[in-house]
């Protein structure tokens, strides 16, 4: 696990201190060894975490030939790799290279497994390609004119690189006006004009200042397969199994987070099975909510054999905040990142790896809105409950009906974000936008560019939550909380191969009348605690309307209703104090609106 960095000039490359003092800046990603690399154009650089190969691996790897790869994440399958090509390398990393040489970069690509981002140089053709895996797990930002390339793991020394060039930083207004509707940025836009992620399941060849980008492996949802439910369950858990294991691939301690649900607990049974003294972390608050689960979590580590350690929640959660806006590098309205920091902190005192459960849910239909979606058509009589219907609390039955009841008589595209995060929409946005540009791209026709009319309405919403709330926002939030801790993150459910199959099994294998997750709930029923197996699914958020109240209420008064704040040169203010005193969106998911302001005026504060 690396942060990597890279620059590119026809007038040639940067001085080492100056190339090595942005990549510093990422120092928490890979605080074992830095290494950079100059040619006459380029420069290449990492920080290392030693996770995989730990007395090799060093990077820059390069050969005499002109050859050069900076390399960040973690290759699953090196050992099989490495015997086909007969290496006695134990470094994934060298693997790899070894790999593209003698395959090229598609054979290369059809062979991996992990999670990466990575840079491949020929210094003879003095050409790029910069790559990324299938799910987007592991970050990479570019800029590029027809005279420089510049990359980098992380927004903060990309911006470095960019100034040290004295290439303008702009903030990019459309981001800010997305960022409102989705609580995140959605890729590849960020909060920089002209500076993009790669996507995933992408190459960017860079060459003469030209740029080519093209995939190498997408969701294929069609057909499906024609299988019995018992074949499906074993395909289904022989994958699982193998995804934990080969994760478990590591030469430094292993320990997984452990909440009260399903996925985590999952791949805590699949994990105990293979290795020995794993620590388990389970996060608990101060005072009672919904979200302590640590006692169900303490009753499946037991059962398992894991040693289990109960993260306490007494940070301030102004502090986390504080740490947040400096981690994330641009505005990130989930405030679940706050306990993510917290659980990453305190594990970073015991290990250097954590697996965990992000992915079950889109990949095998965990949340409501996925029964709604496989539902829509017979649940349409709702829409003539809309304006009778009490608001309810948003978790609550009564708010979910009152959700479904304004998402029945909507186009599926417009039910995206109302399904997500019910913030503000693109007609509420342009009420009240402050800036004189033309937005370029309103929120539905991002959506829309995803759209495709031969999936149901259930691998549609899927496939929107993969582009959107898993890529941009979960992913994103566990790689910079983890890294910021230096801690790798690995994620079993998000495999390729296990997407391959999930994607091409029946509707009715996963969402089965009201169950949902059917296959993996039927798979593993009798495995895990009855504590695990019959609780309600809660989601891993922090408690942010408490918060709001009590820890955020003097700032929000100090920032939010200050009409000089930062955020007013974009939005409105009058019409922000309508959401603030609940006169206006009570409907909405407002906790997250105020949330997602306040966040947005602390990066503004700091960046702007």
């Amino acid at each position: 696990m690396c942060g990597i960095a890279g620059f590119w000039s026809r007038n040639g490359a940067l001085e080492k201190d100056k190339f090595d003092s942005a990549l510093y800046l990422m120092n928490h990603r890979g605080p074992d060894e830095r290494h950079s690399i100059c040619t006459s154009n380029t420069n290449l650089g990492t920080q290392r975490l030693k996770i995989i190969g730990i007395d090799g691996g060093q990077q820059p790897v390069g050969d005499d030939s002109g050859h050069y790869l900076v390399f960040n994440g973690a290759i699953y399958n090196y050992p099989e790799i490495a015997t086909s090509l007969n290496s006695p390398s134990q470094s994934d990393t060298e693997i790899l290279f070894q790999l593209i040489l003698k395959q090229g970069i598609h054979k290369a690509l059809e062979t991996i497994r992990g999670m990466f981002a990575f840079a491949f140089y020929e210094e003879k053709e003095d050409s790029f390609l910069l790559v990324r895996d299938r799910m987007g797990q592991k970050p990479l930002y570019y800029y590029q004119n027809s005279n420089f390339l510049l990359f980098a793991s992380e927004l903060k020394s990309l911006k470095k690189l960019m100034q040290l060039n004295d290439i303008a930083v702009e903030i990019n207004e459309n981001a800010i006006y997305h960022y409102l509707c989705f609580s995140n940025i959605p890729e590849p836009e960020t909060i920089y004009q002209n500076v993009f992620t790669v996507p995933p399941a992408h190459c960017l060849k860079y060459q003469n200042g030209k740029l080519n980008i093209f995939p190498y492996w997408e969701h294929q949802y069609l057909p499906k397969e024609k299988i019995s439910f018992t074949e499906a369950k074993e395909k289904t858990q022989q994958t699982i199994e193998e995804s934990v294991k080969i994760r478990l691939r590591a030469d430094v301690s292993k320990g997984l987070f452990l909440s009260g649900g399903w996925d985590s607990s999952i791949i805590a049974y699949e994990a105990s099975k293979h290795e020995q003294n794993l620590k388990a972390f389970t996060v608990e608050y101060p005072f009672q909510t919904t979200q302590n689960e640590s006692q169900i979590a303490k009753e499946t580590a037991h059962r398992l054999g894991l040693n289990h350690e109960i993260i306490k929640i007494d940070k301030s959660p102004l502090a986390l905040l504080g740490k947040s806006i400096c981690t994330f590098d641009q505005p990130l309205a989930d405030s679940s990142a706050l306990p993510n920091l917290a659980i990453a902190e305190s594990a970073s005192y015991h290990v250097k790896l954590m697996l965990n459960g992000d992915g079950g849910d889109e990949l095998f239909g965990g949340y409501r809105r996925y029964f709604t979606a496989k539902n829509i058509k017979k649940l349409t009589f709702t829409k003539h409950l809309k304006n009778i219907l009490p608001t309810g609390e948003r978790r609550t039955k009564l708010g979910f009906l009152n959700r479904i009841s304004r998402i029945a008589s909507l186009s599926s595209s417009e039910r995206y974000l109302l399904y997500t995060t019910d913030m503000f929409q693109d007609a509420d946005i342009s009420n009240f936008w402050n800036r004189p540009n033309e937005i370029q791209n309103l929120s539905f026709e991002i959506i829309n560019q995803h759209f495709d009319s031969k999936l149901s309405d259930l691998d549609q919403l899927m496939h929107w939550d993969r582009n959107f709330n898993l890529l941009s926002g979960i992913l994103v939030k566990m790689d910079r909380a983890s890294m910021a801790y230096s801690i790798e993150a690995r994620s079993p459910f998000l495999d390729h191969k296990l997407f391959e199959i999930s994607n091409q099994l029946p509707n009715s294998f996963k969402i089965s009348g009201f169950n949902r997750k059917h296959i993996l709930k039927s798979i593993y029923a009798d495995k895990l605690p009855k504590s695990v197996t019959q609780a309600p699914k809660t989601s891993f958020e922090a408690p942010i309307g408490n918060w709001l109240k009590h820890d955020f209420n003097e700032l929000l008064k100090d920032l939010l209703f200050n009409p000089q704040a930062k955020i007013y040169n974009y939005v409105n203010y009058t019409e922000i104090m309508l959401l603030m005193k609940g006169v206006k969106y009570q409907e909405r998911n407002t906790d997250y609106m105020i949330y997602a302001l306040l966040v947005l005026e602390m990066w503004l504060q700091e960046n702007d």
